[in-house]
């Protein structure tokens, strides 16, 4: 008997990473699974919905832009009327962003950063919240980052999109708790293709040279200067001790399941360097 049994989850950005572990492991543990994101159904369903389906589980796929409203209400529209309800929604989507300085980048920029790491919470909870209200109950789970409680230079966009999910979040949990409905947020460290990816944009815009390999290499390896607590520096040869999707996934079971009832309006971390 799974955790999930008979529950119904929607989870964006899962066509990799964080919300592709989520999805499996909720549908491992007994849940129906509507997963979308902006790669094409075809490729959702190799990569990660064939594997539900071989498993047994139940899956619906939507190729969503979680930043446009009317996509957002479609997926939530057509899950509802397919799968019968939303019992847990997983905010996992987000993207980097740009690397630079604010007087550098555009609005543009500034404006699509918070629209898919921020708006799209704001969007996909406005849509299922309606469900989770008339049946006094739902799981909502939102992702942050340590860059939302300690930035990092040049990510401004991103650090204030993060920073702003938590918020978000502290203040749905506060409005929605009269219905049983928790909200909580997690705060992951990086996993290694995002941590690839900002490691290139900050050579690119430092004009500085990138060796993607050895980044990787370092990454992989345990590394005693791996900072456990406190301030990650970089520039002094620090790296970050990342946690890993599978990780993720747990904390995620765990927050959608019965076991954490009485937990709402909580930013949990998963990152060795920020402790509060």
């Amino acid at each position: 008997m799974g955790k999930l049994d008979g529950k119904v989850a929607m989870i964006t950005g899962a066509g990799r990473g964080h919300a592709e572990a989520i999805a499996l492991r909720f549908a491992e543990e007994g849940a129906a699974v509507s997963l979308c994101d902006v790669i094409p159904v075809t490729t959702l369903e190799e990569k990660v919905g064939s594997k539900i389906r071989d498993a047994g589980g139940k899956v619906l796929y939507f190729q969503t832009d979680v930043s446009e409203e009317e996509q957002v209400n479609r997926m939530a529209k057509e899950t509802i009327e397919t799968l019968g309800t939303v019992d847990i929604l997983a905010n996992v989507v987000g993207i980097a962003g740009p690397t630079k300085d604010v007087w550098d980048m555009t609005l543009a920029e500034w404006r699509r950063t918070l629209a898919v790491n921020l708006d799209s919470h704001f969007l996909c909870c406005k849509a299922v919240l309606p469900e989770m209200i008339k049946k006094r109950y739902g799981k909502i789970i939102n992702f942050s980052s340590g860059t939302g409680k300690q930035p990092l230079s040049h990510r401004a966009p991103y650090a204030t999109s993060k920073m702003g999910v938590i918020g978000f979040t502290r203040t749905l949990a506060a409005d929605v708790g009269r219905y049983n409905i928790n909200v909580n947020a997690i705060c992951p460290g990086g996993h290694e293709e995002r941590s690839v990816e900002l490691a290139r944009g900050r050579a690119e815009y430092m004009n500085q040279p990138f060796d993607e390999e050895v980044l990787r290499e370092r990454m992989r390896r345990s590394d005693p200067k791996a900072v456990l607590a406190g301030r990650w520096c970089a520039d002094e040869g620090y790296h970050e001790k990342g946690s890993g999707s599978e990780e993720m996934a747990g904390l995620a079971l765990f927050l959608a399941s019965d076991d954490s009832a009485s937990m709402t309006g909580q930013d949990i971390n998963c990152d060795g360097r920020v402790m509060w």
